[in-house]
């Protein structure tokens, strides 16, 4: 009897583990299905810890994983302009946020590699649009000044603060539409230091004195001028001849509105240009059209953030980037094309 009664549990127990495991295949599978490529590792360039670039980087590399868990995505802050340069020569990164406009970098950066082909070695497809970096001239009070054409007009022997890189060729391309060069305005007394002033060390250089002037480009608004309560403006770029030599470059008017800042009174026009993941060109397309899609699938994360990310991950922001790429001739890579052709936002 008792042999019995065990035999019958036994079947009993087979039975139940049979019903479970018909069951499970109705669950979520673990091996992702369709043509999606599997373990795939890549690299997210940002540029320096605690700037609003790097947490861009941060995020989308997130979103990523998140996305596609049997995916490793390492995002990296190099430490500046010239080790974003290096690795992106070496190979080491596939994707970055792009700092500033095309032909600038090419202008800045070109003679600085003469043993390469800099434009070709540097190459990159546009992925997805991720924000507005407007410029931003700043100039204390006690100058006196209220357009950037004033500096040279009244010879000025202001001290500006750019960084050695972009925001420095975008000054002397600035100078050079007035007709003059940094050499000829330092025959006044004007001289150049090297501040970013879009981090800490702006604020700081202005309020002490070191510089009474600065370029750079931030989104709105750049975090580090929100509590200045010294003698602060913002120079306007609206002059028509240097907005239209500007847009060439990829640039776009548009305004920083009264009240981003403690000091801004009233709306100041300026330019901005539209910073972008990018990817290198030899990137494979359907690794490219999966990352555009976490993207967009994980855009609430990259919302939270990065607020602005609202204003770009849309029809209207790819579109516009999709026809000033027509002007710039850097194109999109041909994976994110297949993603915004699919969704129906571009033809």
């Amino acid at each position: 009897m008792n042999i019995r009664r065990f035999a019958l549990l036994a079947v009993c127990m087979v039975l139940a583990l049979a019903i479970l495991l018909t069951a499970c295949p109705a669950s979520a599978p673990t091996v992702p299905s369709g043509d999606r490529p599997q373990d795939v590792e890549l690299t997210i360039l940002g540029f320096v810890p605690g700037t609003t670039i790097q947490f861009r980087a941060d995020s989308i590399a997130e979103a990523i994983r998140l996305e596609y868990p049997d995916w490793t995505v390492h995002s990296i802050a190099p430490g500046g302009e010239a080790q974003v340069i290096s690795k992106r020569l070496s190979g080491e990164g596939d994707l970055f946020i792009t700092p500033y406009v095309r032909q600038l970098e090419i202008e800045v950066q070109a003679p600085l590699h003469p043993e390469i082909d800099y434009e070709q070695a540097s190459a990159y497809n546009l992925v997805v649009p991720t924000a507005a970096q407007h410029i931003h001239f700043f100039a204390l009070g006690k100058t006196g000044l209220n357009s950037i054409g004033d500096m040279v007009e009244q010879r000025y022997p202001f001290t500006v603060g750019v960084g050695p890189g972009g925001s420095g060729g975008l000054f002397a391309k600035i100078l050079g539409y007035y007709g003059v060069t940094m050499a000829e305005a330092e025959s006044w007394g004007a001289k150049q230091e090297f501040v970013v002033v879009v981090t800490p060390a702006g604020p700081e250089a202005l309020q002490s004195g070191r510089i009474d002037t600065g370029l750079s480009w931030a989104e709105l608004p750049c975090p580090v001028y929100l509590g200045v309560t010294f003698d602060l403006k913002l120079l306007p770029i609206d002059d028509p001849g240097l907005i239209e030599m500007l847009k060439t470059m990829g640039y776009y008017e548009t305004t920083i509105p009264a009240g981003t800042y403690p000091f801004l009174a009233e709306d100041v026009s300026t330019v901005a240009s539209t910073s972008h993941l990018a990817v290198r060109p030899d990137m494979p397309e359907d690794i490219v059209y999966y990352v555009v899609k976490a993207v967009f699938n994980q855009k609430d994360l990259l919302i939270a953030a990065q607020a602005d990310f609202a204003d770009q991950l849309t029809p209207e922001a790819v579109a516009e980037s999709a026809a000033i790429s027509q002007v710039t001739g850097i194109p999109f890579h041909p994976g994110a094309l297949r993603y915004y052709r699919e969704i129906g936002w571009i033809e």
